[in-house]
């Protein structure tokens, strides 16, 4: 929180990210998030990149068709956005 920043608009703040997600899917979108974090707690990566990702992905493309993948990036890709701040 800044200085200039009250406690009721970084309230508002997180309620507003904590929509953002759909409803009906963030059960969905956190599994995927889950997961990713989870390969990369297990290869010890501390930053996340293109190259992380891509190598996730790659790995998930021997299990799961190209459709899958995508809305699985899709998921991951909000959820760092969201979660971590993080826009690959």
């Amino acid at each position: 929180m800044n200085n200039c920043e009250s406690e009721e608009i970084v309230e508002a703040a997180n309620i507003a990210i904590s929509n953002l997600l759909p409803t009906k899917s963030r059960s969905l979108y956190d599994i995927a998030y889950n997961r990713f974090k989870k390969l990369c707690a297990e290869k010890n990566v501390q930053v996340y990149s293109e190259n992380v990702l891509l190598a996730y992905f790659s790995e998930n493309a021997k299990n799961y068709k190209s459709s899958t993948l995508w809305a699985q990036y899709s998921m991951v890709k909000s959820c760092l956005i969201i979660y971590d701040n993080i826009d690959i």
